[in-house]
C-alpha cells in the first residue's frame, strides 16, 4: 500500500508540474512592478504607466516579454528579429493601467523633456484618441500610430549615430 501511495503522488506531483509548464499563455501577463526586469534594457519595471509586453513563441514556447519603456519594446523589436515570432503585444494605457493592444492603441510622441519615461522615449499609450490629443497640449509632440512609433523610434537612433542630433529624442513636429 505504500508503494501505491507513494506512486499515486509521484503521479499527481508529474501531472501538476506538466501543467504549469505546459499551459498555453494568451492575453496581456500580470505585471509585477518593481520585480519584473525590462527585456530590452534589463532596468525593472517601475513606471506602470509606460510599459508594454510582448508574447512571443521560441521554439514551441509561449514566453512574454515585459519592457519598462515603449522605445525599450522597439528597440528590442529591432535588434532581435522578432517579428514572425510575436503573437500578441500590449502597451498600458497611460491613463488607466489596462493593458490595449499594441495595434489599438493611440500613441503620443510627447516632447521626452516635458513627459519623462523610463528609458526617456517620451513614447506612451491611449486607448482614447482625444485623451491623446490631450497628451499634447500637456507634453507637446503628436499623436500617432504603432507603426509611427516604431519610424520616430528608429529615426531618433539614426540620428544619434549620424552625429548630427542632441543627445534628447525630439518628437515635437
Amino acid at each position: 500500500m505504500n508503494a501505491v501511495t507513494n506512486r499515486a503522488a509521484a503521479f499527481l506531483l508529474l501531472m501538476s508540474l506538466s501543467a504549469c509548464g505546459g499551459r498555453d499563455l494568451s492575453g496581456p501577463p500580470e505585471l509585477r512592478a518593481g520585480r519584473d526586469e525590462c527585456a530590452e534594457c534589463g532596468m525593472i519595471v517601475a513606471d506602470e504607466r509606460a510599459c508594454a509586453a510582448l508574447l512571443v513563441e521560441i521554439e514551441g514556447r509561449r514566453e512574454y516579454r515585459l519592457f519598462d519603456d515603449l522605445g525599450c519594446l522597439v528597440d528590442f523589436i529591432d535588434a532581435h528579429s522578432v517579428a514572425g515570432q510575436v503573437l500578441e503585444g500590449w502597451a498600458v494605457d497611460h491613463t488607466d493601467g489596462e493593458w490595449l493592444p499594441l495595434k489599438g492603441a493611440h500613441y503620443l510622441l510627447a516632447d521626452s523633456r516635458r513627459l519623462m519615461t523610463p528609458m526617456g522615449s517620451g513614447f506612451v499609450a491611449y486607448a482614447d484618441p482625444a485623451a491623446a490629443l490631450r497628451g499634447t497640449a500637456e507634453f507637446g509632440g503628436s499623436v500617432a500610430s504603432f507603426d509611427d512609433l516604431a519610424d520616430a523610434r528608429r529615426a531618433w537612433r539614426a540620428s544619434l549615430h549620424s552625429g548630427i542630433a542632441n543627445q534628447e529624442p525630439d518628437h515635437d513636429d
